[in-house]
């Protein structure tokens, strides 16, 4: 960000070598009519253990939404080795 808190559009960006996940708690709507009031107890079950897997294995938890979770790897350019021409 510029001075003042204003976005540099021209400003030079990073090149990142990510991998994307994504988390969906099935048959949600069917759970969240049997659990009632006890809803956000599963689904906090539930990001919890997503949450300690996904930092297991040096990812993060990105974005939780409802019933879903985005996760994220990334790595240092140098240390992958994959080919740009596929």
């Amino acid at each position: 960000m510029a001075k003042g808190g204003d976005v540099d559009p021209m400003m030079a960006g990073k090149r990142k070598m990510a991998i994307f996940g994504f988390c969906d708690i099935r048959n949600f709507t069917d759970a969240t009519e049997v659990l009632q009031e006890e809803v956000m107890v599963f689904v906090n079950s539930i990001g919890d253990l997503v949450h300690k897997t996904v930092d297991m294995y040096s990812g993060a938890a990105n974005k939780n939404i409802g019933d879903a979770f985005l996760l994220v790897w990334k790595f240092p350019i140098g240390e992958v080795n994959y080919d740009e021409t596929d």
